[in-house]
């Protein structure tokens, strides 16, 4: 038992958080190019490294602008990705 313990206090865990983060409405508000739109319902997911809500995470937000880029081609402001235009539910 004491050596698992060891084991145990040993190891470094780390622990990730799946998110999927959706628009609320559809709006062109949170977009840097205002002839573009997000429609309510559009996703992504992603992982973090805290279980900490990425929204709620200033240095993420450049990160989850990219992941909207990427799957939609849609520039999104880095500094409106919060509980305004976007929800966040922990997956796992």
């Amino acid at each position: 038992m004491r050596l698992l313990l060891n084991i145990v206090v040993h190891l470094n865990i780390i622990i990730m958080a799946l998110w999927k983060i959706s628009a609320k409405n559809s709006t062109n508000a949170p977009c840097k190019n205002k002839s573009q739109k997000i429609e309510k319902g559009m996703f992504v997911e992603t992982s973090t490294a805290s279980s900490t809500l990425p929204l709620g995470q200033t240095r993420e937000h450049p990160m989850l602008a990219q992941l909207f880029k990427s799957k939609y081609g849609i520039e999104i402001d880095p500094s409106h990705m919060n509980r305004s235009y976007f929800d966040c539910v922990r997956m796992g």
